[in-house]
């Protein structure tokens, strides 16, 4: 129950008292409710503030409204980002140095977020229930919190809560390095001799952006496992605290990424911008959007695209002659990174390095962008931007074994599906994007889509019976883990999970060339197939399967519903939130269009988008 007295004590306007929010006290309307569209009530204490049952009827009833017309808000947020300037500096920023386009977009706040979490909340179910990103409109995005140290404690506070203090920001950062980012990067387990996630620890001491993501992620999860372990509300009040928390520090966050941006622009106007203070910020714009994948449909994702490619796009570019002469020695990769910084150990004469943090940051990030861009690509019906780093940045030949002086990036070490997958997946968004180009001139040629696409298909198969045909010469099955301390190169780590990525990017190839045709016997095989490989996949991973999940989900014949229905709601919390509670509702929505669908036009993109907006699976 609230205490009346408790809140006669705070000053504003009675609504905020009742909501125990701060208020401004502007006159006649505070700005929070005006934000929220509520009633701002001031004057004589009203009736319902009695610290009883009308109390409490007045403040689910407010609930009730703000998160009735939290649709209507997001929308009106939405209105204010520039589509258009959007849509071309995405265009524009891997083909030439964009980087003032998006600079531009951020200063003036069309990167902004929706001004409260209670639009998030309104989208999540309640800060009490699960949050899950159901109602398909492009919403908020809550980068971070910082706990406040200014809450007051009281009789009525969780007991289980760990109670606030300044240790409990390094809580938070310990349980994102021993939880959140393994969770998030299940096949990122760097070996002993390198460099590991020395890289993040290094950019949360420089990035305030990546910082606030990074605690607010980690408080996300925790409250994902609040939620799971919840019996009868016991944890209400301490996942109110957690959210309240992400409230306070939105702004901030968004504040740091305009104060860094508007630092480094100055700097690369006068041209004293080094290669290091770009990949600072674009490592931190990266934490941002795997924040943001994190939470899944419920973030924006598609608006921090462009500054990171732009930003990759400046850093990937050599203008001293002298680097461009050592170019012609070495990879162009590894010109690069040594014009990041000096590794942490070289081998002489052999030319082989051991990477700094800032180094081991850029190849991480800028692998992971690569993958976010081919994934993207599938969601929006174009070529990927970033094809052309795909030689310099990917390693031609990625077998699932490290090697500690690659400069070149093995994706099966990031996300778990090796380079040549990646590739074959990127060349069939490429060949989407070009069959409705060809479409839209009325000049498609069958013939030619046909030719195009039997290269992607054979490389596909190839790489298939090359997986197999290994693991069955090598007598290890696909289950192996390595051990920590374990040197010997391990090529099953990614092998079962590349499998899976492949057999999805041969249904997506079928689709594209072929149509939705969900009684051809490809289509049906690779399902089944797929079906097969999730049932050996643990709980910890999936997450890092809902591409190919969610491709072979939408594709699945109604005897196959009850599997794919039971892989996504049969984890805790921790695991489904975001990126597999999207894979869920793709799935029914796509499901319940199954006999009403035009096979003719629709495409695995449609399914992506079924909620009303583009979906990043990655």
């Amino acid at each position: 129950m609230l205490s009346s007295s408790r809140l006669a004590k705070s000053d504003g306007c009675w609504t905020c008292r009742l909501r125990r929010k701060k208020c401004d006290k502007q006159h006649p309307t505070c700005k929070t409710c005006n934000t929220l569209e509520i009633t701002c009530s001031y004057g004589p204490k009203p009736a319902w503030m009695d610290g009883g049952h009308q109390q409490r009827q007045k403040t689910e009833w407010l609930k009730n409204e703000i998160k009735r017309k939290a649709t209507y808000r997001r929308e009106k947020a939405n209105a204010n980002i520039k589509t258009g300037d959007l849509r071309k500096a995405t265009h524009d920023v891997t083909d030439t140095r964009k980087f003032d386009v998006v600079f531009d977009m951020v200063m003036e706040g069309n990167l902004a977020p929706i001004e409260t979490m209670d639009d998030v909340m309104g989208m999540t179910g309640g800060r009490t229930g699960t949050p899950t990103a159901g109602s398909g409109e492009t919403a908020f995005t809550p980068f971070s919190l910082l706990p406040s140290r200014n809450h007051q404690w009281s009789e009525n506070d969780c007991t289980c809560c760990i109670k606030q203090s300044p240790d409990i920001e390094t809580d938070f950062i310990t349980k994102y390095f021993d939880f959140v980012f393994p969770a998030l990067f299940p096949f990122y387990r760097p070996a002993l001799f390198e460099t590991g996630r020395s890289w993040l620890l290094a950019l949360l001491g420089k990035s305030k952006v990546a910082y606030h993501s990074t605690v607010g992620l980690s408080c996300y999860f925790f409250t994902m496992a609040l939620t799971g372990a919840d019996v009868e509300g016991e944890h209400d009040n301490c996942k109110e605290l957690r959210w309240e928390e992400v409230e306070q520090q939105t702004n901030k966050c968004f504040e740091s990424i305009r104060t860094d941006m508007l630092t480094l622009n100055l700097k690369s106007r006068d041209t004293e911008a080094t290669n290091l203070e770009r990949v600072h910020m674009m490592e931190s714009v990266v934490q941002v959007l795997i924040f943001e994948i994190a939470l899944g449909n419920s973030a924006p994702w598609n608006s921090h695209l462009p500054p990171a490619f732009a930003l990759l796009d400046e850093i990937m570019t050599i203008s001293d002659p002298s680097a461009l002469s050592q170019a012609q020695s070495q990879s162009y990769l590894t010109t690069t990174l040594l014009s990041i910084g000096s590794p942490l150990w070289t081998r002489p004469g052999y030319g082989t390095y051991v990477w700094s943090p800032d180094q081991t940051g850029f190849r991480f990030c800028a692998g992971f962008l690569l993958f976010i861009d081919v994934i993207a690509s599938t969601a929006l019906r174009q070529s990927p931007k970033l094809l052309k780093y795909h030689a310099d940045i990917l390693t031609e030949m990625d077998d699932g074994i490290f090697a500690i002086s690659d400069a070149e990036v093995r994706l099966s070490s990031i996300v778990g599906c090796r380079n040549w997958v990646v590739r074959s997946i990127a060349r069939v968004a490429a060949l989407e994007a070009w069959k409705l180009e060809q479409i839209n001139e009325k000049r498609l040629s069958v013939v030619e889509m046909v030719g195009r696409a039997e290269g992607i298909a054979a490389e596909l198969r190839t790489g298939i019976l090359g997986i197999q045909n290994g693991a069955m010469e090598s007598g290890l099955g696909m289950m192996e883990h390595r051990a920590p301390f374990d040197m010997r190169p391990n090529p099953h780590d990614s092998a079962r999970s590349t499998i899976i990525w492949a057999h999805a990017a041969q249904l997506y190839l079928a689709v594209v060339v072929s149509g939705w045709q969900m009684s051809n016997t490809e289509v049906r095989a690779n399902v089944t197939r797929i079906i097969e490989l999730l049932t050996t996949v643990p709980a910890y991973q999936l997450r890092a399967f809902a591409w190919p999940l969610c491709v072979a989900g939408c594709l699945a014949l109604g005897e196959e519903e009850s599997f794919f229905t039971a892989l996504v709601s049969n984890q805790g919390k921790v695991y489904t939130a975001g990126a597999l509670d999207d894979v869920r509702q793709i799935m029914r929505r796509v499901w319940q269009r199954r006999t009403t669908l035009d096979v003719h036009t629709w495409t695995l993109a449609s399914c992506f988008n079924v909620m009303g907006s583009p979906v990043l699976l990655a």
